[in-house]
């Protein structure tokens, strides 16, 4: 008999921008599952199966967690619940320890380089800690776990892409500073100097969300008039969940300037649309292996940078296909949604 599970997450919402993936992960989790029980506290568009019932906690603290109370007391006694899998909610897990008072197995899922005395407490009442990469993860301990993404591979798989005039270089996340936009709008004004095959164009995907962001917003603009690349550099909305594979499939590389020490999901998602990634996040080495040293950037001068766009610009269609193709294998090798949904469930089984 499949073991029963509750899962608590931040929104369940197909259209979200961020957390649009969380309903992919629901139907691949619940296919390991008898009846999975979800916790959530926004509800959007989704397509969840018989065996998922899904419930809204809704606004405020308090009253969050009398819903999250009642709720799990109620599953105790109509389910078989083998354990809580948290994802990226170390507050949640740590309140369903306290409720549960340690009669069931708290898994933790946790992808972010920063810490907080919610994720201490949060791993201390867990009996596991999954985390996609070693670096995921800023808490070292046996507890801890390294399994992988979870990219759906078969939502983001390569397709009929755009025409061959001209090369499109896309990036894509938050409107924020720690995304260095700034150094990649600098290396394609390089690229416009150096490059006369063809136009290059950026389009940059994502919106600000607080108003540091709108202000990093208006110096990318101000960066990109003073460069004279206002018919070269495109700034786009974030779009929903559901259609930003299509984002991936019109471009030729995909660039990620991110400094944080952490594996992004966005070169995964592209890397399984068999798109070429140029990063300087040094994370990816163990990902990229034998390609890290043509497409990871070991210093963010954007000269370099520029360096690597037009090396990939030079690439004949075949050969960009055949070295992105490498690129999705590994992603389905390593970091694959049921690849992951596997490995939990073999987590659960063994508690």
């Amino acid at each position: 008999m499949r073991p029963d599970l509750v899962m608590i997450t931040q929104a369940v919402d197909e259209e979200d921008p961020v957390l649009g993936f969380t309903p992919g992960w629901i139907n691949a989790l619940a296919r390991h599952v008898g009846r999975l029980s979800v916790y959530c506290l926004r509800k959007g568009k989704c397509d969840l199966p018989e065996n998922v019932s899904l419930h809204v906690l809704g606004e405020g603290r308090l009253r969050r967690l009398c819903r999250l109370r009642k709720g799990l007391n109620s599953d105790l006694k109509l389910m078989n619940v083998r354990a809580v899998f948290a994802h990226m909610c170390p507050k949640y897990a740590v309140a369903a320890g306290r409720i549960l008072r340690g009669n069931v197995p708290i898994i933790l899922w946790y992808a972010q380089w920063a810490s907080s005395r919610w994720l201490t407490a949060a791993h201390r009442i867990s009996h596991v800690v999954l985390t996609p990469v070693e670096e995921s993860c800023p808490i070292r301990s046996e507890k801890v776990r390294v399994v992988g993404h979870g990219i759906d591979t078969e939502k983001f798989k390569p397709i009929a892409g755009k025409p061959r005039n001209g090369v499109v270089v896309l990036s894509a996340g938050r409107m924020a500073r720690e995304k260095r936009y700034d150094v990649l709008i600098e290396a394609v004004a390089t690229t416009r100097k150096e490059w006369s095959h063809g136009d290059i164009t950026l389009r940059i995907l994502g919106s600000p969300c607080v108003e540091r962001d709108h202000q990093y917003l208006s110096q990318l603009q101000r960066l990109v008039r003073e460069k004279n690349l206002e018919n070269v550099v495109e700034f786009r909305s974030a779009v929903p969940y559901t259609r930003v594979q299509e984002e991936y499939a019109a471009c030729d590389v995909f660039v990620s300037t991110h400094v944080r020490h952490s594996l992004d999901k966005a070169p995964l998602e592209a890397m399984a649309c068999g798109k070429i990634v140029l990063t300087t996040n040094q994370s990816f080495l163990p990902v990229l292996r034998e390609y890290s040293d043509a497409l990871i950037v070991n210093d963010a001068h954007p000269g370099e940078l520029a360096t690597r766009i037009i090396q990939v610009a030079r690439m004949q269609p075949s050969e960009q296909e055949k070295l992105g193709l490498a690129l999705r294998q590994t992603v389905v090798r390593d970091h694959s949604l049921d690849r992951l949904m596997e490995k939990v469930a073999e987590i659960i089984s063994g508690l």
